[in-house]
């Protein structure tokens, strides 16, 4: 799937120019030292470019399983002050590196997000950050021992075009929110048979790849995930061919009730591998990554939400007189103020609130004013969501 990233980034990084704004950005005297647990295909399009054009991060370093894998993707990206680690441990015990992100295959990423944190580094972790929600409350205790920042790579969670869609939605000029469905459909065979998010060991499946429609859902139905109730009410699992295990795609319904609300139903549809019509097309109603916001007066359609750095075409359509508002949020906006560029990817403004947090706790702070954030009981909730889902399903929850 990397590649279809790598094609729409560099894309989007040629229309933009990318390659001479990097070259005009003159870093701060000490960057933010970051090392890189895994040569991931990812990792270009989720880490690098975003580091190339911010003035207080650089990537010092690379482990991979091999050393040589590790040089051979530092040459490939033009890694001027990176270095290559024959293993994780060796980047990890290294005093230099101060935060790492983490690529590695989903089962990996709670232990190695730990002992990131018991050896001193701040950490951005790719989703899901964990296995189940147990995982992430070790992780959230061992972070608040630490005092190292811990952050879910939820990236599209830190767009302006997701906050201008939840400043619509908590306006209160559409009314109450009433239902909110995310589809994310992936064509079949994009992914090879033997890929790891089809492996149950690395903890795959589509609720956990496909995170995001959980992630979205939850985001959109409540003003806050703290102390709201949330109830399955079914989840409908079709298998791996391979290994009935794992959920190659998942429908869930369920409900959300924040204190003193109504609850808001949620409907989500994720899928490692349409089926396509006679063997060429793509089914009409499974063709685009969406999330739909059915308020009182209003539905809120925000399509591409994953990756709304690409096309940001929000509509609001009147229940009443059908009138149809079009907005758009590439920069700035209600959480960022007069922030970002309308070139940042998702991944950019990512970096951007993670690099805050983490000078804002080096400096003695608890928060970073001004940049959004995803909390670790977000995380928790998210992840707890996707749980109860596992359970409901009879596929038990991942370990």
């Amino acid at each position: 799937m990397s590649w279809i990233l790598d094609i729409a980034v560099g894309f989007h990084n040629w229309r933009n120019g990318l390659s001479k704004i990097a070259a005009s950005i003159k870093k701060t005297n000490s960057p933010l030292r970051l090392g890189v647990l895994g040569a991931a295909a990812i990792n270009p399009s989720a880490i690098f470019d975003p580091v190339s054009t911010h003035s207080d991060i650089v990537i010092s370093g690379i482990a991979a399983r091999s050393k040589a894998k590790a040089e051979a993707q530092i040459k490939r990206s033009k890694l001027l002050h990176a270095r290559a680690y024959a293993t994780y441990e060796d980047l990890l015990a290294d005093p230099e590196i101060e935060a790492v992100y983490i690529p590695l295959p989903n089962g990996l990423h709670a232990e190695w997000t730990l002992k990131s944190l018991r050896a001193g580094k701040h950490v951005l972790v790719e989703k899901p950050i964990a296995s189940n929600a147990e995982q992430v409350r070790e992780i959230k205790r061992v972070s608040d021992e630490t005092g190292k920042v811990v952050l879910e790579a939820f990236h599209w969670r830190f767009h302006p075009a997701a906050h201008l869609v939840k400043s619509l939605v908590e306006s209160g000029e559409y009314g109450d929110v009433e239902e909110v469905r995310a589809r994310m459909p992936i064509p079949a065979h994009f992914l090879s048979k033997d890929d790891i998010r089809f492996q149950y060991a690395l903890a795959g499946g589509s609720c956990m790849d496909l995170i995001y429609v959980f992630s979205g859902t939850s985001y959109f139905a409540a003003p806050t995930l703290k102390d709201a109730e949330i109830e399955i009410i079914s989840a409908q699992a079709r298998v791996n061919a391979r290994d009935s295990k794992i959920d190659e795609a998942m429908t869930v319904d369920y409900t959300i009730t924040a204190p003193g609300k109504t609850p808001v139903r949620c409907h989500t549809e994720g899928d490692l591998a349409v089926p396509w019509l006679w063997g060429f097309i793509i089914p009409f109603s499974k063709r685009d990554n969406v999330i739909v916001i059915e308020l009182q007066k209003a539905t809120i359609q925000f399509p591409n939400f994953p990756a709304p750095w690409l096309s940001s075409n929000i509509t609001v359509t009147s229940k009443t007189t059908r009138e149809v508002t079009k907005h758009t949020a590439y920069k700035d906006g209600p959480q960022w103020g007069s922030r970002g560029e309308e070139w940042w990817t998702t991944y950019r403004y990512q970096l951007e609130a993670f690099v805050d947090r983490v000078r804002a706790v080096q400096g003695g702070k608890s928060v970073a004013e001004g940049s959004p954030w995803v909390d670790m009981e977000e995380s928790e909730a998210v992840m707890s969501i996707v749980d109860a889902v596992y359970e409901k399903a009879g596929l038990g929850v991942r370990r």
